[in-house]
């Protein structure tokens, strides 16, 4: 208690170099707490989008490849596209299956106006594809229907194979209601590949008001769009010679993509086939926050270092003016771990009482601080995006439909406290060394002689 007592009475004895001493301080904690209180709440932003929106992938024909030599070319079969989906790098998958078909006595929305044939080579072959039958592994279907542009009216979704839903426009047109079964069929008069679907519900569709469906082919009109599992799509007979399969993959880091370009290759992906994600898309939504994160790491280490140099410099010179005190006390009997004990108590309180304030002021001032950094970064990759040549952004929609990080929304977290603290108790220590180290290698007679 006395080494206590006798710290805050020095500190009192030596206002001016101690002041100068807090003044140095402050800064640090002050510098240090904005940098550790911006960059933690960075860091866990960042591990939320990760988390959240992961990076989105494209497998996508090497069309220069493909047009040098076709040799050993194979397409990526339905089952093969399912196990690539078979990885722990993936955060989500999905699969679209379509097909276009013909009708067997039903009529498609605006069959009469002469948009409904395709010139699929001779008309006596080829029947008009009046319909696209449609499946995903999504549960909400697609985008329409999780908006509520498109929403069941009648019935349910479909729940089993062979069952489907179509548009309430298409199910009056052809007197259709939730039980009645309709036939599609492929557009080959020889070989019709005819199959019997059920339906389970009927959906309203809103679609013509949000897109212009004038001048379209039956086929590509929204109202006669039908769907039904993925399963029920991929085991159609007509799907096996004329449907199509997209197929989405989310990564779960941008960093994962030559590990899962390793595993496609392992699944049997052909070599005509590229892999990239979205990184622009990707970067678009946290490159402004990593952006900060490295500033911030950058500021932190600089003002560390210097501030560590300038406190041994000012604690240097401030040990000097005190010889004689250390020499006396030393000299009385006071033992080097009670001197050393002391000199550190001093640095412990000037440091404490920094530490509130640098917090307290840092606290408030990280927010705007916060603002003009992302804003400057937006602005920095928007350039660079800008100024990108060469790269074909296939999707603009950002990943996992994420806004960009605009904003940082600062916020003080018990790790963030807990750096802060280290670092002040650090930089007590660290103006302590000096005087510490002067009293183990002096004894007191040859630091009163020096002063005498």
């Amino acid at each position: 208690m006395y080494i206590f007592r006798n710290a805050v009475k020095n500190i009192g004895r030596n206002k001016s170099r101690n002041i100068l001493i807090a003044v140095i301080i402050f800064v640090i904690i002050l510098a240090t707490s904005v940098s550790i209180i911006i960059n933690t709440t960075s860091k866990e932003i960042i591990d939320v989008y990760k988390t959240q929106f992961g990076s989105e992938l494209y497998i996508n024909l090497d069309y220069e490849k493909l047009k040098k030599d076709r040799t050993g070319f194979e397409g990526i079969t339905v089952d093969q596209y399912i196990a690539f989906g078979e990885s722990d790098l993936l955060k989500s998958k999905e699969y679209k299956a379509f097909v276009y078909v013909g009708s067997d006595g039903w009529i498609a929305i605006d069959e009469n106006s002469g948009n409904d044939i395709i010139n699929s080579g001779n008309s006596e072959d080829y029947l008009p594809l009046k319909a696209k039958v449609e499946g995903s592994t999504r549960s909400d279907i697609n985008d329409d229907f999780k908006s509520g542009v498109r929403k069941i009216v009648h019935g349910k979704m479909y729940e089993n194979i062979d069952e489907c839903i179509v548009s309430e426009e298409f199910a009056e047109l052809n007197n259709l209601s939730v039980g009645d079964k309709i036939k599609i069929t492929s557009n080959l008069k020889k070989n019709p590949m005819t199959h019997e679907l059920t339906i389970s519900g009927i959906f309203e569709d809103n679609t013509e008001v949000v897109n212009d469906h004038q001048n379209l082919s039956t086929y590509e009109n929204g109202s006669n769009d039908i769907f039904a599992s993925f399963e029920t799509v991929i085991n159609l007979q007509l799907y096996d010679s004329a449907g199509s399969l997209d197929a989405e993959y989310v990564l779960k880091d941008p960093a994962f993509l030559e590990n899962y370009k390793a595993e496609l290759k392992e699944k049997g992906l052909s070599d005509f086939y590229i892999v990239s994600t979205d990184e622009a898309s990707y970067n678009k939504i946290v490159k402004p926050v990593q952006g900060i994160a490295k500033i911030i790491n950058v500021f932190l280490i600089v003002v560390l270092i210097l501030g560590s140099v300038i406190l041994v410099l000012l604690s240097t010179l401030a040990i000097r003016e005190r010889k004689y005190e250390i020499g006396v006390l030393r000299a009385m009997g006071m033992k080097k771990r009670k001197v050393a004990l002391g000199l550190l108590s001093e640095m412990l309180i000037i440091t404490g009482i920094c530490l509130i304030a640098g917090l307290g002021i840092g606290t408030s001032i990280s927010q705007p601080v916060a603002d003009i950094m992302i804003k400057n970064q937006i602005e920095t990759v928007n350039d660079s995006n800008d100024n990108t040549n060469g790269i074909s952004i296939i999707n603009e929609s950002e990943s996992g439909g994420a806004e960009p990080l605009n904003e940082l929304k600062i916020s003080l977290n018990i790790e963030a406290v807990s750096q802060i603290i280290v670092v002040s108790l650090l930089l007590a220590v660290i103006s302590s060394l000096t005087g510490i180290l002067y009293i183990t290698k002096f004894e007191p007679m040859k630091i009163l002689s020096e002063r005498n």
